[in-house]
């Protein structure tokens, strides 16, 4: 017992003096404390929690900053919680219902089922994913500096993370590729809604590879007999600061790179030419009009998914670069205006079409129409053999929707808003 007290005290020592070398001693004394905990295990129950506490500085792969669970450095204010708990649960709810409403209007509407469209739906979907399993539940865990939820979920809700964020932007970027192709090569062979299934499935099988490392790497500690933490577990610091530095690359660098390269050749081809003497017809003039408001719609898209992420991945690297970042005053704050700005991105996207595109945003007002009462939805067989839902209403303006359509519809038929083909 002596010979544990002897080394207990030592350990106390080592954990206030300033002088003595952190990464050596500590693991010294944690060995020596350990060791002796094989024969005196109520000494190393009651020491060691201290110990550890007092000694160790965890990684906390969630948020991505280093917390000293001894100190008040990462205290958040109660007005300034309530303030970010509005904020993180609204782009959740307005995410997931924006999201959902562009996969409602794209899998029930058979005039939007385009090869474009088929990605935008994939990317919707990931945006639901990260809106549900990452940002309320990794947010009160950055908030808390603690793990209240089922262990499972300290590998599962990072690991969505990683992997929505990959599927979004490997997503972007496979739109901007199909786009360059179909805009400066009209004649070759456009991409089938087959191929583009193809893709969707190859950046899933990607973006689960890349997001493997982190469901492997984090599990739930006890620092104390009360106090669970979700951190790395499995990985050593240098193989998780690698793993960290290649998610910035791949997931930043290199497609925001690769959409740069197609976007510009893309608006030197829509903007920056045309062929002098060639007069154009009222149809050509109007079919190049919408291809730029579609453009300039995935222009924006990813324009503000790059602006979105900048803040975060530039405090990603720097941490590495600099840890001392990690101590100064009020990090913990500036780290969830960072956060919430990157996760905001997942609810902007159906804005945006909305905005841009008249066909989302004719799909959009006839769903939420219905769901306010103003229109119902009906099955009609004739109109398609497969049995999908189709819209019918009584109450639009027939003349308008005749110039826009050019059909003929009498004032006492109801209008049948089919898809087109």
């Amino acid at each position: 017992m002596a010979t544990a007290a002897t080394i207990i005290a030592t350990a106390n020592a080592v954990a206030v003096n300033p002088t003595t070398d952190y990464n050596v001693t500590t693991t010294t004394a944690v060995t020596a404390v350990t060791a002796v905990a094989v024969n005196l295990t109520t000494v190393y129950n009651v020491t060691t929690t201290a110990f550890v506490v007092n000694l160790t500085t965890a990684y906390n792969v969630t948020t991505g900053f280093n917390v000293t669970l001894s100190d008040d450095l990462y205290n958040v204010p109660a007005l300034l919680v309530i303030v970010l708990s509005v904020l993180y649960g609204s782009i959740s709810v307005i995410a997931v219902a924006g999201n959902g409403l562009v996969i409602w209007a794209i899998v029930t509407s058979k005039r939007m089922r385009s090869v474009t469209n088929h990605y935008l739906a994939n990317l919707a979907f990931a945006d639901i994913l990260i809106a549900l399993f990452a940002i309320p539940f990794e947010f009160q865990a950055a908030l808390l500096q603690r793990w209240n939820l089922p262990k499972f979920m300290c590998a599962f809700c990072p690991f969505i993370h990683v992997l929505s964020i990959t599927v979004s932007v490997f997503t972007l970027t496979a739109i901007a590729v199909d786009r360059r192709q179909a805009i400066l090569n009209p004649f070759a062979a456009r991409t089938s809604k087959t191929q583009c299934m193809c893709v969707i499935g190859f950046i899933w099988i990607i973006g689960l590879a890349l997001s493997s490392p982190m469901a492997y790497a984090q599990r739930v500690v006890m620092f104390k007999v009360d106090w669970p933490f979700c951190q790395n577990v499995n990985l050593s610091t240098r193989a998780m600061l690698g793993y960290r530095a290649l998610l910035v690359i791949v997931q930043y660098v290199i497609p925001l790179s690769i959409m740069t390269w197609a976007y510009s050749g893309i608006g030197f081809a829509l903007w920056g030419s045309s062929a002098p003497g060639n007069a154009q017809s009222q149809r050509d003039l109007n079919l190049m009009r919408n291809k730029k408001r579609v453009i300039k719609m995935l222009i924006i898209v990813v324009a503000l998914f790059t602006l979105c992420w900048l803040p975060l991945q530039t405090y990603n690297l720097l941490q590495h670069i600099f840890p001392q970042i990690n101590e100064y005053p009020y990090i913990n704050i500036i780290w969830f205006c960072f956060d919430w700005f990157a996760m905001s991105n997942s609810c902007y996207n159906p804005f945006i079409y909305s905005i841009y595109n008249e066909k989302f945003k004719q799909e959009f007002k006839m769903r939420l129409d219905f769901m306010a009462g103003k229109r119902r939805l009906t099955r009609d067989l004739s109109a398609f053999s497969s049995g999908r839902f189709e819209w019918r209403t009584n109450h639009v303006n027939t003349h308008e929707r005749n110039l826009k359509h050019s059909s003929i519809v009498t004032n006492d038929t109801p209008l049948i808003l089919t898809p087109d083909a």
